[in-house]
């Protein structure tokens, strides 16, 4: 397991000691850690460490290539700064000719576990006071190596919509996202402090959480590690040479509100096609019954099914993503004051292409992600996909056209026991 820095200094700031990358092996060295299979990933970022102003920018998922995991970051900081890997792993790299080899899903799991129980523990220690044990450390080579030169830091180029405070008056800044209140009589923030999300809420994020995370898989893969910026009056959100429309969700500020575009469209854009879908996603909510999807502001301070606003509110643009159909969402923090969320629809962006040996995996995370009714984010996963099934003693029997079948086991209690792939005889 490959570490982003050497550590830390008395004073918290990163260590780096580490030969410089050859510039001739850089763009190689780049897409390899970069597109490597992702085993964990969470659509929330992470501050750069190199540029603090930058905002949380850098991402929070680990990739794996069979023998190593490495955390995005790695890939992150070459690309930004070439702030050079651990020599080992650079090493392993250049062995490997630059070519990722086939990674079975049985490896990619595996990873993934590893990751869980290794982020799991650093939570226990850090509950408890105990500093968290490091991963596992290399052997160090022969030599040691010139410390490397500090990279040259540089901002974070603005984006395309940069909003500035409120005015004296209290008008927002043309462009930005200004604090407002809801309608008199809206029922703003519904949800208090330990209560729990909705019943509704909860069976809509479970019903398509399986195929949700199989589709932000999908969509990591299509969004290479960059800055973003967005053009709220055209819709148009840019990474990395990617360009494709966004459409305005919602923003959580730092006291933990969540309010949805709609409730303060003005404020985002003058372009009414920006929260066209968000009011869309609202009107489903009447329509479902999802109180969450319909009151203007809520407040996520420990709410009792997440650890952290943010959370809360990943959990909101997942169930989002889900019951509007969209093809990826975007969370990012663009200053202390919110962190703004936008749907993916466009076209360009590509749908998941479902594997049979993949099932177990989008499955059972999808199975975790709420803790409702197994069984009923089975088939959210079936009928997005529309596949046909049916019940029998062993539990919903799937026929994945052109794939082959699956057996989905349940206990009597509704748990999930186990999956069964099947393939097709080539």
């Amino acid at each position: 397991m490959a570490e982003v820095f050497d550590g830390r200094g008395p004073s918290g700031g990163v260590l780096i000691n580490r030969p410089q990358v050859d510039p001739g092996e850089l763009g190689a060295l780049t897409a390899y850690l970069t597109k490597a299979p992702v085993a964990l990933a969470t659509t929330k970022t992470g501050e750069d460490e190199m540029s603090p102003g930058a905002g949380l920018v850098v991402p929070r998922a680990y990739h794996t290539d069979g023998e190593w995991i490495w955390p995005a970051a790695v890939g992150y900081y070459l690309h930004r700064y070439h702030l050079p890997p651990q020599v080992e792993l650079v090493e392993h790299i250049r062995a490997r000719g630059f070519r990722m080899p086939s990674v079975a899903e049985d490896l990619r799991q595996a990873a993934a576990a590893q990751m869980l129980q290794h982020l799991a523990a650093a939570r226990r220690n850090a509950a408890s006071g105990v500093p968290a044990a490091p991963a596992p450390t290399p052997p160090a080579p022969a030599a040691d190596p010139a410390p490397v030169a500090a990279p040259e830091v540089k901002p974070a180029e603005p984006g395309l919509w940069t909003p500035e405070p409120a005015g004296a008056a209290g008008a927002p800044a043309a462009g930005a996202v200004a604090e407002s209140e809801p309608a008199a009589g809206a029922g703003a923030e519904e949800l208090v402090e330990g209560e729990s999300f909705s019943p509704a809420f909860t069976a809509a994020g479970n019903r398509h959480a399986a195929w949700v995370y199989e589709q932000i898989e999908a969509f990591l893969d299509f969004m290479p590690v960059d800055e973003w910026s967005v053009d709220h009056e055209s819709g148009r959100y840019r990474q990395a040479g990617r360009e494709f429309t966004v459409d305005a969700l919602g923003r959580l500020d730092q006291s933990g509100r969540w309010v949805w575009a709609w409730a303060e469209a003005e404020a985002w854009s003058a372009n009414p096609a920006l929260t066209e879908r968000v009011r869309r996603l609202r009107e489903q909510g009447d329509r479902l019954g999802i109180k969450e999807l319909t009151e203007p502001v809520l407040n996520l301070a420990e709410i009792a099914d997440a650890d952290d606003p943010e959370i809360a509110a990943e959990m909101l643009a997942w169930t989002a993503m889900g019951v509007a159909g969209a093809r990826g969402y975007l969370g990012h923090t663009f200053s202390d004051e919110n962190r703004v969320y936008y749907l993916a629809f466009d076209e360009s962006i590509p749908n998941a292409k479902p594997d049979l040996d993949a099932v177990v995996h989008y499955l059972t995370e999808g199975a975790d992600k709420f803790e409702d009714d197994p069984s009923d984010c089975v088939l959210g996963y079936v009928e997005h996909h529309g596949w046909d099934w049916s019940r029998s003693a062993e539990g919903i029997v799937v026929s994945a056209r052109g794939l082959g079948t699956f057996t989905v086991s349940l206990a009597a209690g509704g748990e999930l026991l186990g999956i069964a792939p099947h393939r097709l005889a080539s």
